[in-house]
């Protein structure tokens, strides 16, 4: 047929039809004589076919690859389709900006703002939209790589295995050239390079012959695979191609073993939850070892070393030099003890005369008169129980001389008042030589202005409460005007680190405390150590028995997760040998095919892991650090054994397990 008749049948003009013969896309035949064009029906289907690709926008590159059937049409329409969807992404990000232009309320846009969006946009979407292409280009490439079809004649030479090779492309009217013989065979069909394989059914049996060699009966499985694509056709570098090629592989296994995989999954997700409770156990255990002090605070008194007093006695400087200096040691209450005689009504022979401790202090007729450092050396006594004069508190008074809180009952009963002026005669305590006996002696007069009174109804009835309370700093510097030693009456104070506990006690040996004897001859002298740490030490020693134990299991726990992450992936590789041989065969290198298998099953570990540590989150069993360290930890313990399983997996013959005789 001639160009208009061509032209009525497929809507091509006469400039159209010539361009594309230019193109080499098309070549009618020419009559003989006047070599007028003679168009056949195979050229009025090669220009409908390349209208109906132009109308898809497909370049004529690609359609002459069509036409040449170096590409099929449904490769071809795959690469369009996703060369239009990256059009349209990036038509869709002109009309985003286009609306947003649009939306502009100012007259005058910011035109290096929107440059600079549409170039960030540019950058990271298309980088993004490349990779994305990229891979779906080679999961197309890969599921169009391979073929397969059964035969149900014997190969057991590479003659057999070529005659079928053949026989299927004369079925497929495909052109069949033979490019390396043997077992594993290199050919061509259309051009495209294919290495095959034959497998023999797992259902199938095997005979032996006379000889006792294995013979192949029944169906075989050939399996072919397309060689790559060079990387100038694809436009993808080899190693990014590589990469998603094996990404595809392992999405593929994944969903074909979708049991085991789910198995995988299940097994990496309970290890974890049970590593995710232990792990919360070690660190609860640890964690209220580190608490405990702060549960479980010790108060430490010193006592005589009878135990039978607490208050009252004679604490020597050097006890209170290492108490305080002490690292160990916080919060320290120390109190000393005066008598005080009001408005001068000690007589004169009273005052000359020396007196025993109990003749001292009579209530009613004198005061005790206590100097303190903190509210606590009276127990249970708080700040709030005082009230004070305007502008006057804890800490102010414990900085200023000549000040005094008084006993709310002794205020009532001597109608004191607040800011009154007390006259005092002072006695202090002093013992025998031998420590046993207590006895008083004069001090010069004091007056004090009555700062505060204190309510003392609601402390425990057993608990001595004193008539008047000075700054201890004011009574210290009443024994250095007398020019008397000084010695605190009472002395208590808080472990500041109880696991330290051994330490602070050497240091009080040291300074001269020795442990309290009940029953011991009683004494004044403040020389025995009383510490309420046996709850403490019951419990510190318990927690460490059982963080020990914790501890101990641990390398046992990564060592069991090592075996599994050996065992498990054993047990699911186990049925598939004949899927690895075929790999093999087709080319994949040993190296390639382990890291593959390998990086599939850990792969599932880490999603079965990551959800198992999500639930440990999720019910508290451990804090975040904690379960995403777990989390790490397990993958690499897993990954270890893993390695080992996949460097002993690939140890067998190719051509046996394909054969069925191993």
């Amino acid at each position: 047929m001639n160009t208009k008749q061509v032209e009525e049948l497929t809507g091509i003009t006469r400039q159209n039809i010539r361009y594309y013969e230019r193109q080499g896309l098309l070549e009618p035949a020419r009559e003989t004589g006047n070599a007028y064009r003679d168009y056949s029906k195979e050229d009025v289907r090669r220009l409908k076919l390349i209208k109906m690709l132009r109308m898809l926008d497909m370049p004529l590159k690609e359609i002459e690859s069509v036409l040449n059937e170096e590409v099929s049409l449904k490769e071809a329409a795959i690469r369009q389709q996703e060369a239009l969807l990256k059009q349209q992404r990036q038509l869709q990000a002109a009309i985003d900006v286009c609306v947003s232009i649009h939306k502009e309320k100012a007259e005058v846009i910011d035109v290096d703002d929107y440059l600079e969006k549409m170039e960030n946009m540019s950058r990271n979407g298309g980088m993004f939209a490349k990779i994305i292409d990229d891979y779906k280009q080679v999961s197309q490439e890969e599921q169009q790589r391979q073929f397969s079809f059964y035969t149900e004649q014997e190969i057991n030479t590479a003659g057999a295995f070529e005659a079928e090779l053949k026989k299927y492309a004369v079925k497929n009217g495909m052109k069949f050239e033979l490019v390396e013989g043997g077992m594993y065979p290199v050919f061509k069909l259309d051009k495209a390079v294919y290495t095959a394989v034959r497998v023999l059914e797992e259902n199938q049996a095997v005979q032996s012959d006379s000889e006792g060699s294995g013979q192949m009966s029944g169906k075989t499985k050939i399996i072919c695979k397309r060689e790559l694509r060079p990387v100038a056709e694809t436009k993808i570098p080899e190693r990014r191609r590589r990469f998603f090629s094996g990404i595809h592989t392992i999405v593929v296994n994944i969903k074909r073993h979708r049991a085991k995989s789910i198995l995988n999954v299940s097994v990496s997700l309970f290890i974890v939850v049970v590593m995710t409770v232990y792990m919360g156990n070690l660190n609860s255990a640890r964690q209220q070892i580190e608490n405990l002090p702060k549960n479980l605070p010790i108060k430490a008194e010193i006592w005589n070393v009878a135990e039978d007093q607490n208050s009252g006695l004679f604490i020597r400087e050097e006890v209170l030099d290492a108490v305080y200096q002490s690292n160990y040691t916080k919060d320290i209450n120390e109190g000393v003890e005066l008598i005080g005689f009001p408005n001068g009504k000690e007589s004169q022979e009273e005052k000359e005369e020396e007196k025993s401790y109990s003749q001292a202090y009579v209530p009613g007729e004198s005061y005790w008169i206590e100097g303190v450092n903190t509210t606590g050396c009276i127990d249970g006594f708080k700040e709030k129980e005082i009230a004070w004069s305007e502008g006057w508190n804890w800490e102010k008074f414990q900085k200023e001389q000549d000040v005094c809180i008084v006993n709310q009952e002794i205020a009532k009963q001597e109608d004191m008042k607040l800011g009154d002026i007390l006259s005092l005669s002072l006695q202090r305590y002093y013992q025998d030589i031998s420590g046993v006996s207590l006895y008083s002696e004069k001090l010069e007069p004091i007056q004090s202005e009555i700062v505060g009174t204190a309510d003392f109804t609601s402390l425990d009835a057993e608990i001595a409460k004193p008539d008047i309370l000075i700054p201890l700093e004011n009574a210290k510097l009443i024994f250095e005007k007398n020019q008397k030693p000084y010695f605190a009456s009472s002395l208590s104070f808080q472990v500041k680190n109880p696991m330290k506990l051994n330490v602070l006690k050497k240091e009080m040996k040291e300074a001269g405390l020795q442990s309290v004897v009940q029953g011991a001859a009683h004494s004044y002298a403040g020389a025995g150590l009383k510490m309420d740490d046996a709850v403490f030490i019951e419990s510190v020693t318990s927690l460490q028995k059982s963080l020990s134990l914790l501890e101990g299991f641990l390398p046992f726990v990564f060592l069991v997760v090592m075996m599994l992450g050996y065992i498990v992936p054993n047990l699911l590789l186990s049925g598939r040998r004949e899927e690895y041989a075929i790999m093999r065969a087709l080319g994949t290198s040993r190296r390639e095919g382990s890291i593959l298998f390998f990086m599939e099953h850990i792969l599932l570990a880490a999603a079965g892991s990551a959800v198992g540590t999500m639930i440990g989150l999720l019910f508290h069993t451990a804090d975040a650090g904690s379960a995403f360290s777990i989390w790490g930890l397990f993958l690499i313990c897993y990954a270890l054994g893993a390695a080992v399983s996949m460097g002993m997996f690939g140890r067998f013959s190719v051509a046996a397990v394909l054969s069925h005789r191993d």
